[in-house]
């Protein structure tokens, strides 16, 4: 469940299509079609979309998890391979975001009785960046602060190993349980690591972030929003029930990309009970969405989807939800469809139908058509656009004055510092000033 990359199986492509067949079908309690979204203005909430969301509220939180897979260093053969390019203080998210701590999880794909038998001591159990922590710099009509938590989707290939660990684990309490993969990725850690990264798991990272910046920000109105596209997506749902139980008067919301199914019953009324808003962004063919496919309620009723039951089906099925089966995290589905896009190809792709450029590109018609294609082929051929046009340089190398290549190594500012987090409130104005308009809302100064 990559985010932008990896060949998808011939089974993917089955439930691809069964998603087109069936896409009403949807575990969710609203939709709406992309021409709706397409002309329903910029800063209206969307028709048919409960929690007052907004499409540019949408599209930013889009942009925010799109920064995590441009800022990711997934070339194997660099000396800080897993980490992000920039360090801290020059990440720039944009939207008038700035970071102030990274998350790191734990990539723990063997057992470790395994390890010695294969000589991975070293290579397993590593840590990867997986996201930040950042907050706005402005307060929203009604002087809300919002502070984002954004989780990077699958980049790595033994990210891939743990996309596949579907079985249901236990996560928290009443009886709710979640997929082994995406449990591991959030709570493992590795002490031993002879690097500080990874030594504290990504659920203990964000829940120190957390308390650090409510702290700060005491005397203002705070709501912490989740996102993330595929993987991400997985991982913030995770984060969001672990923050609402955490803070129960803080508003937590979630909106996921892409996303696939992450646990059962009891961990969808976990968010309910917490009152977190979620909003599930898909493409209707994308074959993500639908995934784990077993065991999981929605197929135990598929058949019941040929008849006009609408609503009802999908009760049925969450009501009856064996404590085995998946289901979606409960609140709205935005759905987007690629025929709502005059560029989009119209043959089915299931990479370029879970590609974020394409989820970005059906939600705002005035973004740059080109990025569609940045890592999928779902442009038009006659756009002229190549496909997969995005590439780095000689994969990084760089000649110096004696014509010799080599990997360079990075600034010193941009290499990954283990717990750093931005001082409160000092660096964090001076960020904030140097992005945000005069007649920007002031940080308070804790």
């Amino acid at each position: 469940m990559a985010g932008d990359h990896g060949h998808r199986s011939a089974a993917l492509a089955a439930v691809g299509l069964l998603h087109d067949h069936a896409c009403s079908f949807a575990n969710a309690k609203a939709q709406t079609s992309a021409h709706v979204v397409a002309d329903c203005p910029l800063h209206d909430t969307l028709p048919g979309v409960r929690g007052s969301w907004t499409r540019s509220e949408v599209v930013r939180y889009g942009e925010l998890a799109m920064a995590t897979y441009e800022a990711f260093d997934g070339d194997e053969w660099s000396r800080h391979y897993g980490t992000c390019r920039h360090g801290l203080r020059r990440m720039v998210p944009g939207h008038g975001y700035v970071a102030t701590a990274f998350i790191y999880a734990t990539v723990d794909v063997l057992p470790e009785w395994v390890e010695p038998m294969l000589g991975a001591e070293e290579t397993d159990d590593k840590a990867h960046w997986i996201g930040y922590v950042a907050v706005a710099g402005d307060v929203e009509a009604g002087g809300v602060r919002d502070v984002a938590v954004v989780w990077r989707g699958t980049s790595a290939r033994v990210e891939w190993a743990m996309d596949v660990k579907t079985r249901l684990v236990p996560f928290g309490d009443k009886k709710a349980k979640v997929t082994k993969g995406f449990h591991g990725l959030y709570t493992d850690n590795n002490p031993s690591l002879a690097s500080e990264l990874g030594r504290v798991s990504a659920q203990e990272q964000v829940a120190g972030e957390l308390r650090r910046l409510l702290a700060h920000f005491r005397d203002e109105e705070v709501r912490v929003t989740f996102t993330g596209h595929s993987l991400g997506g997985a991982l913030a749902l995770l984060a969001a029930r672990d923050a609402a139980a955490a803070h129960p008067g803080v508003k937590v919301r979630a909106v996921t990309f892409g996303s696939p199914r992450v646990g059962n019953r009891a961990f969808r009324n976990s968010l309910i009970d917490g009152n977190v808003a979620v909003l599930r962004v898909v493409v209707a063919g994308d074959p993500v969405p639908w995934l784990p496919c077993l065991p999981t309620a929605n197929l135990v009723a598929l058949p019941l989807t040929l008849l006009p039951l609408g609503e009802h089906v999908k009760g049925f099925a969450r009501r009856l939800a064996p404590s085995w089966a998946y289901l979606h995290a409960a609140g709205d589905e935005l759905v987007l469809d690629v025929a709502a896009s005059e560029h989009l190809k119209q043959d089915y792709d299931m990479q370029g139908r879970h590609n974020l450029d394409v989820y970005l590109h059906l939600l705002d018609k005035h973004r740059d058509v080109a990025l569609v294609n940045r890592s999928s082929s779902m442009l038009r051929e006659d756009m002229g656009v190549p496909a997969r046009w995005r590439q780095t340089a000689n994969k990084g190398l760089m000649q110096d004055e004696k014509g010799h290549w080599s990997v360079p190594e990075r600034k010193e500012e941009d290499k990954p510092v283990p717990n750093d987090k931005l001082k409160l409130p000092d660096e964090l104005l001076h960020l904030l000033g140097s992005i945000m308009p005069e007649t920007a809302c002031p940080l308070i100064a804790g």
